[in-house]
């Protein structure tokens, strides 16, 4: 079993590991089987995956090119949450959250460049200190499509387990975080969408980490309740976690039909660059175990295991069975296992219905 699997595996194994009075676990399990790695987009296209569409770059569509500096971004009628960490003490910060685990969340005065704000938010796991902390917002009703734009830096050289932004939704919606590591999700209760480095080093890959209905297991034969770990998707060796501010965007439409996965999409952003954009038609490609691999991936672990005459196949989307189920959290996280401590800074965060961009 993968070491990402047997240090989550142990953790959970106490209910109160990770919780802050509440009946959440600090974070998912580690995905299973080693990372594909494949090429990636360049420019406005998506690069890995044949027939996939051109997407949107930074344009002046975008809601941080009406905000410069994004002053007032906040006040937009599509602007359905901000955090910009200019509240002036955390105390402050967190009484605007549901749940949190605040122990190694400070204030810092390091800042992106185009950030109007003078504070951003520095996360410190592990060490001496605990292994989670995060915060986390109920967005109850919820929504059937949300665009999530962030700022992180991420410290060099940490053992990191789950550090990133991850949104998704409950049925019903809930006060904390439930993320069920090894758990499948049914289709009427939970999915969740996430963007974290994979691997350690000075600039580790960063994929996606999601569960949804129909994702693939990384055992051959799933069974019990360690069978399903995040799904990575992306697979581009120029998405990388490094310690300078970088601008992410993860962009969400859940499917219309219940009955399939009509309609639903997934996208992700670097600095306005677009990295890759799913849609219910494109790109194609195929499973590598729980990995989905664009049909022009050329890591290893795409490759190596890549079927002689491959079937290609679009990536199902399917997020739920019932239109109860909505995009209803969003839950920033530092959560380290092992190595020592680590530290991520996250700034100028927005959560939209439309298309953020990074700052002007």
């Amino acid at each position: 079993m993968h070491p990402r699997h047997l240090a989550v595996i142990a953790a959970c194994s106490i209910p109160i590991v990770g919780c802050s009075g509440s009946p959440s676990v600090g974070a998912n399990g580690g995905g299973g089987g080693g990372q594909v790695v494949a090429t990636g987009g360049s420019g406005g296209t998506v690069g890995a995956g044949g027939g996939s569409a051109v997407a949107t770059g930074g344009g002046s569509n975008t809601l941080a090119a009406k905000y410069p500096g994004d002053v007032g971004i906040k006040s937009d009628p599509d602007v359905v949450w901000t955090e910009n960490f200019e509240e002036g003490s955390v105390a402050t910060l967190l009484a605007r959250y549901d749940d949190n685990k605040p122990d190694g969340l400070t204030l810092d005065t390091d800042v992106p460049a185009r950030s109007s704000g003078s504070a951003s938010g520095k996360l410190v796991a592990s060490g001496a200190g605990p292994n989670a902390v995060d915060f986390y917002k109920n967005l109850a009703p919820g929504y059937d499509e949300l665009f999530v734009r962030y700022y992180a830096k991420y410290q060099a050289n940490i053992e990191w387990h789950h550090t990133g932004v991850w949104f998704g939704g409950y049925n019903p919606p809930l006060n904390w975080p439930n993320p069920q590591a090894g758990l499948k999700p049914n289709g009427d209760d939970r999915f969740s969408v996430s963007l974290e480095p994979m691997e350690q080093g000075p600039t580790p890959r960063m994929d996606s980490y999601n569960y949804w209905m129909l994702m693939h297991s990384w055992m051959d034969q799933p069974s019990g309740s360690t069978a399903y770990y995040g799904n990575s998707v992306i697979h581009d060796p120029t998405l990388t976690a490094k310690e300078q501010w970088q601008c992410f965007e993860i962009h969400v439409k859940v499917n219309s039909d219940a009955s399939s996965g009509a309609g639903a999409e997934l996208g992700f952003w670097l600095d306005d660059r677009s990295i890759l954009q799913f849609t219910d038609a494109s790109p194609v490609g195929y499973w590598v175990k729980d990995k989905f691999c664009p049909d022009a991936a050329i890591g290893t672990e795409c490759t190596d295991y890549r079927p002689a005459a491959p079937v290609l196949t679009r990536l199902d989307l399917q997020y739920r069975n019932t239109t109860a189920l909505k995009l209803n959290y969003f839950w920033p996280q530092n959560y380290i296992t092992s190595g020592g401590a680590g530290a991520v800074w996250y700034d100028d965060m927005v959560v939209a219905k439309s298309r953020v961009g990074c700052i002007r």
